[in-house]
């Protein structure tokens, strides 16, 4: 008996699971638990701040909302404001017409959700005329702008380095414009780490104990479990309060917030009031349905809401505080609940086994009685023990002597026993304890079908939990699923959401005939300096150096070697010799689109008779970058110099000239040789492609393109005079640890650079020239195009627009191989440092990439013919 009792209550609790996995099957038919978020963020340790809109205007403001995932702007003035994209397009437009934003930049669709997600539509590319579209009557607007906040899943490499100390992640900046003003907002992201959870953990777990106790004492369980459902449920509801108090987009977004993800709580909530309530009437169902919505809120909580314990931020309209004391109400009394109802559901068991052994050793004892009253050994006969034996009891036969009769009397009784048990599972659906009344009056609960009256309670224990189908009445069932059932409807219908589908993929088309090699001439005097912008594509080989002045050297001296160098360059540029024996290395040979490029390191400040205090703030010497392990001896230099032609011989005699004019002078520092395919063995106008096999430059600044000058040249009257129409050049030697690289799958490679190998074209679909749309996903809904994706980490629509011209080679030199990387830029702060700030350690590409050396240096501006290189940096000490 003992055994099926045991079993019973196993299956009682099988029953249970059962319930809690059908109504998280109805809850979470689309996402995993009820996420208490704005915008798609939650808790989190990264804080936005706004540090000045200048200059100011009355009636314009900007601020950072919701937590830092999006800007807020004003404007209750007579004229517009314009706030740029990501590329210096005009992207929103608030003003007195009301609010409006330009459907031909890719921001007005990036800007969208937290993470840009949002699918791109081909051809907006920001270039041409806005095409306005009216969204809004107000002068107020809020945007995801994406320069403001962190965009990946994956910490920055500096604060998974040490999470515990706060760090300054970025810089941002955002340009708007009223009526033709430029106004700047500057601002910065930064790491600031959370408090310690252990206070609200043990909040939380001094709830659950208190409430947990009511599966203990019977006549305060009902009452505990009542309040704790109660209490769990306003905990709930104000938490989600404070998360809509924050989210100010539509009716839906609003409820949404409130609601929880696929509008959750519409389920959980019903259900939750219905049970807290029928707690009030001793419902021992409703105990059951107490701990699954327990359950459920709880795990949704513990699993989306209880980092906000340890971390600094979170978007709520509450105090951190009371956020924090809600998230812990929650999880302790959902914990309690379900305790609860387990430690009465086996203390249930327990009565019922002591209970039912003693109805059948009573029975038993009964039983024998009788058979020695009657003489003659004939029964009772009525079907029940004396007075005191259950209903059902087996009668004996009185057939025999005394002692058979009492033989047959104890499996009798424990026939019995379990025909009560099998009674008592049928009958009464929700009787209350046998030692108190439902309530004051007396009533029956309606609502389950079952009698409130003290006298419905005798045998077993009153306040036993069962969800068999036995002791639940068809009303109760009916009402409990009417209930749910307007939530599931409701809740599905505010979820459904819509899903973009691939762009298919198509291959890029074949380009023009080739063209002649040796008979390409780019020349060396102009406005700007060769090898930059022009020729277009680099040429197949080429030699970057840099050189250290040697000690004494003045700046009488350093003149004479950038006038020699300069006329070297200019003869060679035009495929002449120099008037030395080598010029017959380079016999027979056309120009080869010969190219040299000189620049000016920041060590050179301060040295030569040049002032220290002349060097640009822009060629301040470039930070360290996590993982980083460069080579000083192979880095750096006082100049810069880059020779670049289709012909190694070109190359090789150019190199060697230049290094032997430099020699009273400056000595080699370092050199580098850089190789990339031949003219004539790709199409011209083809994008190349480096070692590991992937095209490398589609998203290169084009000449064509209106803002190219101002992403790649030095300009403006505020700027040096040697510098204007000059760049800035970041060298890097990067090594590829191919063998890994090759270890991988294609479809590995492809993720992580986010192109296809084959046609270089992204992941999201289209030719090599599409804009990569990172929205898109794949059918199992992951991102198209990977969040450490190499493109979409490099990206200018996440860093801020930064752009930079990029012109590399690769290189080889015994075992080891690379990328010379070569990137020409306006200003590196804005170019190359954040953008590598943003890859070192977070880009897939990093684990099979090594940063081995590097040089930054400020490239002078053009060569007038007869001039040198960099003549104004000396201007008043020219010899």
């Amino acid at each position: 008996m003992r055994e099926r009792l045991v079993s019973r209550f196993g299956r009682s609790l099988l029953r249970m699971m059962f319930v809690v996995v059908a109504a998280a099957g109805l809850v979470w038919p689309a996402s995993a638990a009820q996420a208490h978020e704005v915008a798609g963020a939650g808790a989190t340790n990264f804080r936005t701040t706004l540090s000045a809109l200048a200059p100011a205007v009355p009636g314009v403001s900007l601020s950072v909302v919701e937590n830092g995932s999006r800007l807020q702007a004003i404007n209750t003035t007579d004229q517009d404001l314009i706030v740029q994209g990501y590329t210096g397009e005009p992207f929103a437009k608030i003003g007195p017409g009301g609010v409006f934003l330009n459907d031909n930049s890719p921001a007005t669709y990036l800007n969208t959700d937290r993470y840009a997600t949002t699918v791109v539509p081909a051809g907006v590319d920001g270039k041409g005329e806005p095409r306005w579209r009216k969204v809004s009557g107000d002068h107020v607007y809020r945007w995801h702008d994406h320069r403001i906040h962190w965009m990946l899943k994956t910490l920055p490499a500096p604060v998974a380095a040490d999470p515990g100390a706060e760090h300054r992640v970025s810089d941002w900046k955002v340009v708007l414009d009223h009526g033709g003003r430029t106004l700047t907002a500057t601002g910065a992201l930064d790491w600031i780490p959370g408090p310690s959870p252990t206070p609200w953990l043990l909040l939380a777990i001094a709830i659950a104990v208190v409430i947990a106790a009511g599966g203990l004492f019977p006549r305060l369980g009902f009452r505990l479990l009542a309040a704790g459902a109660g209490l769990m449920l306003a905990a709930d509801l104000l938490h989600s309060a404070g998360v809509a108090a924050v989210e100010t987009g539509s009716l839906a977004q609003r409820l949404g917030a409130l609601l929880g993800a696929d509008a959750t709580a519409l389920v959980v909530w019903p259900f939750g009031i219905l049970a807290a309530w029928r707690l009030a009437y001793r419902s021992r169902f409703a105990a059951v349905i107490a701990a699954c919505v327990g359950a459920l809120l709880g795990f949704s909580m513990a699993l989306d809401d209880a980092p906000v314990w340890w971390r600094s931020s979170a978007p709520t309209g509450l105090s951190m505080t009371l956020d924090r004391a809600t998230v812990a109400v929650v999880i302790g009394a959902a914990a309690g609940l379900v305790v609860a109802v387990a430690l009465m559901s086996l203390r249930s068991v327990r009565q019922r086994i002591d209970a039912s052994a003693a109805n059948a050793a009573a029975g038993a004892g009964s039983a024998a009685s009788d058979a020695s009253a009657v003489g003659d050994g004939s029964a009772a006969g009525d079907g029940s023990a004396a007075g005191s034996e259950p209903a059902g009891l087996a009668t004996v036969d009185g057939s025999g002597d005394d002692s058979a009769n009492a033989a047959a009397a104890l499996p009798a009784a424990r026939a019995g026993a379990a025909a009560v048990l099998a009674a008592d599972g049928a009958a009464a659906a929700d009787r209350a304890d046998v030692s108190e009344p439902a309530d004051a009056a007396g009533r029956a609960d309606p609502l389950d079908g079952g009698s409130a009256d003290a006298s419905d309670g005798g045998g077993a224990d009153g306040d036993a939990v069962g969800v068999g189908a036995s002791g639940v009445p068809r009303r109760s069932v009916a009402g409990y699923l009417a209930v749910g059932g307007v939530g599931v409807v409701a809740g599905t219908g505010i979820g459904i959401g819509l899903r973009s589908a691939d762009t298919p993929v198509v291959a890029s088309a074949a380009g023009p005939a080739l063209s002649d090699v040796g008979a390409g001439r780019v020349a060396y005097f102009g406005s700007r300096q060769a090898g930059i912008a022009v020729p277009a594509q680099p040429q197949a080989h080429s030699w970057v150096a840099g050189f250290d002045l040697l000690d004494g050297v003045d700046a009488k001296a350093l003149q004479g070697l950038l006038r020699q160098w300069s006329a070297a360059a200019a003869r060679m540029a035009e495929g002449q010799g120099v008037g030395q024996p080598d010029d017959h290395v380079v016999t027979g040979s056309g120009p080869c689109a010969l190219t040299v490029t000189f620049g000016f390191g920041p060590s050179l400040f301060g040295k030569a008779g040049i002032p220290a205090d002349a060097r640009p703030a822009a060629l301040t010497p470039l930070p360290a970058f996590t993982g980083d392990r460069l080579d000083p001896a192979a880095s750096h230099g006082d100049l810069g110099v880059i020779v670049a032609a289709d012909d190694p011989l070109v190359v090789f005699h150019a190199a060697r000239v230049l290094r032997r004019i430099a020699g009273p002078v400056a000595r080699l520092r370092w050199g580098q040789s850089g190789f990339a395919a031949t003219p004539g063995a790709t199409a011209p106008g083809s994008t190349g492609r480096n070692l590991m096999g992937q095209v490398d430059g589609t998203n290169n600044p084009k000449p064509a393109d209106p803002d190219f000058a101002t992403k790649v040249f030095v300009s403006g009257d505020d700027q040096p005079a040697w510098l204007r129409n000059g760049s800035y050049l970041v060298v890097r030697r990067i090594r590829m640890i191919l063998d890994d690289w090759d270890g991988l799958t294609l479809d590995a490679q492809q993720k992580v650079i986010g192109r296809r190998k084959d046609t270089g074209a992204p992941l999201s679909g289209g030719q090599e020239t599409t804009p990569a749309n990172y929205g898109t996903t794949q059918p199992d809904g992951s991102p198209a195009i990977p969040v450490t994706a190499h493109i979409r980490l490099a990206a200018p629509a996440f860093n801020n627009g930064a752009a930079m011209l990029r012109r590399g080679w690769s290189y080889s030199d015994g075992d080891e191989a690379g990328l010379l990387f070569l990137a020409y830029q306006a200003d590196p702060r804005r170019g190359f440092i954040p953008v590598q700030q943003r890859l070192a350690g977070n880009d897939a590409l990093s684990k099979f990439i090594r940063h081995e050396a590097s040089a930054l240096f400020a490239i002078p501006g053009g060569v007038p013919d007869g001039g040198y290189v960099g003549q104004d940096l000396f201007a008043g000490n020219a010899s």
